[in-house]
């Protein structure tokens, strides 16, 4: 996307290069993040998802990881500065391998297109995600549909890659 996106006119050139930019810095950030320095690291792991924030979660994990209550009901802290990893952290092994399918993605969408790719991506994701066959392929036919609206919706033809 980054590669291709200064190929475009300025005016349509400014996402692509700012969402690869983002996605760049993210995943970097996201692999980086036990070499940070501790507070940052502890915003990184710490942080709630998009998806957690109306689960009421956050606060059971407050009371769990900062707060314990003993026979008296005094308030014993925790050291803020350590970082506890539990069920929740997702695997390392996984990350990398994430990486490596968007990586894989961006590179085969090159060669043979963004429309051709998407549903290879969205397979091997499906696969390594251990995802049902009847959600993979639901997941598999809705990046279809996505990747052949953009390819209708937008000015460049998604459909072609450098190999043909």
């Amino acid at each position: 996307m980054l590669v291709e996106s200064f190929s475009f006119s300025s005016e349509s050139g400014i996402f692509p290069q700012f969402a690869a930019a983002v996605t760049v810095f993210g995943c970097t950030v996201l692999l980086l993040r036990g070499f940070l320095p501790k507070p940052l690291q502890q915003a990184i792991v710490e942080s709630d998802g998009i998806f957690n924030q109306y689960s009421g979660g956050s606060q059971e994990k407050f009371n769990k990881t900062n707060v314990d209550y003993d026979k008296n009901h005094k308030p014993e802290t925790h050291n803020e500065n350590v970082i506890e990893n539990d069920d929740a952290d997702v695997d390392s092994t996984k990350q990398l391998l994430l990486v490596g399918l968007l990586t894989g993605y961006g590179l085969i969408g090159y060669l043979i297109g963004l429309v051709w790719a998407t549903p290879i991506f969205i397979g091997v994701f499906a696969k390594i995600f251990n995802f049902s066959w009847f959600d993979a392929l639901m997941v598999v036919s809705i990046g279809i549909v996505a990747a052949l609206a953009f390819n209708s919706i937008l000015p460049v033809n998604m459909t072609n890659g450098v190999v043909f």
